[in-house]
């Protein structure tokens, strides 16, 4: 148990990161901020893909373990980084606030979202629920790019690259929303970072951050800001 949950314990304080908004939100459906909790590691890779799968999914899952010890229901707002601390050496952080349901069945074990206080009300008021924050990574490198300098040219080498991953990524990022038993998912941000290997090489890593979410009943269709991607093809708010 880290010793910030053990401080919490002893003094009976409570600290979140939610807004005002973001708290009161939570608290409109029942769950209260209990506290703040954080995942860390500091490792080192020579593959970035699959380096980065191990760094978010050792730190997602401290992350739970801090909120299991404080007696969540679920942790909202979770905030991803990375820090490159050397070539090879990089420090993930995953950052939240655990909730504790006020009424109602609780999950056996805490759900895990990105999304704000106010947008997990919505979703909750919708029929849906969280179960689980879902990332999907994926990279690749090319060789032998020809670049050419007239104006307007596309580059076909290069667009095939960032396609390819972000394709790659998206459907990763299903493939882990379909492995929580959810059914459907939140796509909340993605990313593309790109860089040239010598004169005529590039990498590129794509990754897809999201939500994956389950329906608990019938109700009406979340709102335009909350796009739900039903993995059995049902309209949003379909009853099971």
């Amino acid at each position: 148990m880290h010793p910030r949950v053990g401080r919490y314990t002893a003094s009976g304080l409570r600290t979140s990161l939610l807004s005002v908004p973001g708290a009161v939100g939570a608290e409109a459906v029942g769950l209260r901020p209990i506290g703040e909790v954080m995942g860390c590691v500091v490792s080192r890779h020579e593959d970035v893909t699959s380096g980065l799968r191990r760094g978010y999914a050792t730190a997602l899952d401290r992350l739970r373990a801090e909120a299991t010890a404080l007696g969540a229901d679920g942790v909202l707002a979770i905030a991803c980084t990375v820090t490159r601390v050397s070539a090879a050496v990089h420090e993930f952080v995953v950052l939240g606030t655990a909730v504790r349901a006020l009424r109602g069945v609780r999950p056996p074990r805490p759900f895990t979202t990105g999304l704000s206080g106010p947008d997990v009300a919505k979703l909750l008021l919708a029929g849906w629920v969280p179960v689980t924050l879902a990332i999907g990574i994926d990279g690749a490198t090319a060789f032998d790019i020809a670049m050419t300098d007239r104006p307007g040219a596309e580059a076909a080498v290069p667009t095939e690259l960032v396609t390819r991953v972000r394709a790659a990524a998206r459907a990763e990022f299903l493939s882990a929303v379909r492995e929580s038993g959810a059914d459907g998912g939140l796509v909340t941000s993605t990313t593309l970072r790109a860089w040239a290997l010598g004169h005529t090489g590039a990498t590129a890593v794509s990754s897809v951050f999201g939500t994956a979410v389950a329906r608990f009943g019938a109700g009406p269709a979340p709102t335009v800001s909350l796009p739900v991607l039903p993995l059995d093809g049902n309209p949003p708010g379909a009853g099971r």
